[in-house]
């Protein structure tokens, strides 16, 4: 993948109206056919119990255990974006996986994927397979997508894999749905039956193309929730360049413009948008002369027409950025300008840094951003080794990619309060024997020792 690109222009679009509204459609055999080879099973072991696993509020129904290669079971669904084999599912379906897998229609073959970057605010994550050629989903703009357009749902419900359910777009928009642990929320609403399995799975259009990213069942029958993948798609590109996605703080509380609030503010029953509730002192929305009644309108030139697409229309700015806002205060029509920063008390994932644990042996502390790409566990403290080390008789030690829990008897375990150089000076062998517990690519974990060699 060139770096210059990014997957909205990567992966494969078909942004072409619908044609032929309301012509009646005998069957849709060719949309599913279209998509089908895209949409592939995922199953995964988690690190916890099963009982802490189980949640109503999502499709996943998890398992403690592996469950065998070909049994038609798994844990949820995902979208093949790059024949590379990046895969797009729900954050919830893989967040606290040991191990995930990967099967393709047809295949009896499971594929071992890796975590890129996970997103639980939009609920959204994005796996790599590790090996394979993929069919891409082709992908449409989900802005254009209104209530009453024909929707299919395909994706692996209590594990019958390629499973294909049909309705309608019953409503766009959906927020503020209680229950749901994804905090930025603008789902697609379909009665399109999506069950546990279904998450992660696409939604599609009348010719085969990717609206939306199956994501809960809501209630009863007949409310079933997606991501639009204009959203996911975003998130996804964020995960792909950085592992995390960076989100730019306005500091302004708002609120849905309800009766009450235009009958207080006298706006006028035509006004729409996110009223502003408070303004934090000295951040950007105070900055830019942002007060409290005033009702945003627009993001760039974009119509925001309640608290919920406001916030989404601000989910596509970085930190650093500038955005216009336009809005109402006293009936008039104002615009102005604010420079988001990062949001209080964030901390940017830190990056794994080099050091030389022993004179040709080179490794990285793991952090979290390589435990989630690793699938490990939340507190899991090693070293990892970035290159095979020898010693001086040529006898293989430590091949790349083992984990070092001890070094002469001590653990890999580090207090807030230490420096990673003060860290790793205190791990370095003194004495001219080493000792090292490794725990190798198999899983197994073996002591060795050698002789100190020699500073080069």
């Amino acid at each position: 993948m060139a770096a210059a690109q990014d997957l909205t222009s990567t992966v494969t679009r078909d942004d072409a109206p619908l044609a032929n509204p309301g012509t009646v459609v005998l069957s849709y055999r060719n949309a599913v056919g279209a998509v089908r080879d895209s949409v592939v099973t995922i199953w995964v072991r988690h690190w916890k119990p099963k009982n802490e696993w189980w949640d109503d509020r999502y499709d996943l129904m998890p398992h403690d255990a592996r469950r065998s290669a070909g049994n038609g079971n798994g844990n949820g669904s995902g979208i093949v974006l790059t024949k590379e084999g990046l895969v797009m599912t729900n954050y919830h379906v893989v967040n606290g996986a040991q191990e995930i897998m990967l099967r393709a229609r047809g295949s009896t073959e499971d594929i071992p994927a890796e975590i890129v970057g996970m997103d639980g605010a939009t609920d959204v994550a994005l796996l790599r397979a590790k090996s394979g050629t993929w069919q891409p989903a082709t992908m449409t703009n989900s802005d254009s997508t209104e209530p009453g357009d024909v929707v299919l749902a395909l994706g692996s419900p209590f594990g019958l894999e390629q499973t294909v359910t049909l309705g309608i777009v019953s409503a766009t928009g959906r927020a503020d749905i209680h229950g749901l642990a994804s905090s930025l929320q603008d789902f697609i609403q379909t009665d399109a039956a999506i069950n546990p399995g279904n998450s992660g799975g696409p939604l599609i259009d009348g010719r085969g193309r990717v609206i939306g990213m199956n994501t809960a069942r809501y209630g009863g029958e007949g409310i079933g929730l997606a991501v639009p993948v204009n959203l996911a798609l975003k998130v996804a590109e964020d995960l792909r360049k950085s592992g995390q996605v960076r989100r730019g703080f306005l500091g302004a509380r708002l609120a849905d413009v309800t009766d009450g609030v235009i009958a207080e503010l006298k706006l006028g029953s035509a006004v729409k948008g996110a009223v502003v509730m408070q303004v934090e002192e000295g951040q950007p929305a105070a900055q830019a002369g942002l007060l409290p009644g005033d009702v945003i309108t627009a993001v760039n030139g974009q119509a925001v027409t309640s608290r919920a697409r406001f916030l989404m229309r601000m989910t596509t700015f970085q930190p650093g950025e500038r955005v216009k806002l336009a809005f109402t205060r006293n009936n008039e029509m104002q615009d102005v300008m604010a420079a988001l920063i990062e949001p209080p008390g964030t901390k940017p994932t830190p990056q794994a840094l080099e050091w030389e644990l022993l004179p040709g042996l080179r490794v990285v502390l793991v952090n979290e951003k390589l435990r989630n790409q690793l699938l490990l566990p939340k507190d899991f403290q090693a070293l990892r080794a970035l290159s095979d080390f020898k010693t001086a008789d040529g006898a293989l030690k430590v091949a790349a990619g083992d984990f070092i829990l001890r070094v002469n008897g001590y653990g890999v375990t580090r207090s807030l309060e230490d420096s990673d150089e003060g860290f790793i000076e205190r791990l370095r062998p003194k004495k001219p024997l080493v000792l090292l517990r490794l725990q190798q690519k198999s899983g197994a974990q073996i002591d060795i020792g050698f002789p100190l060699p020699a500073a080069k």
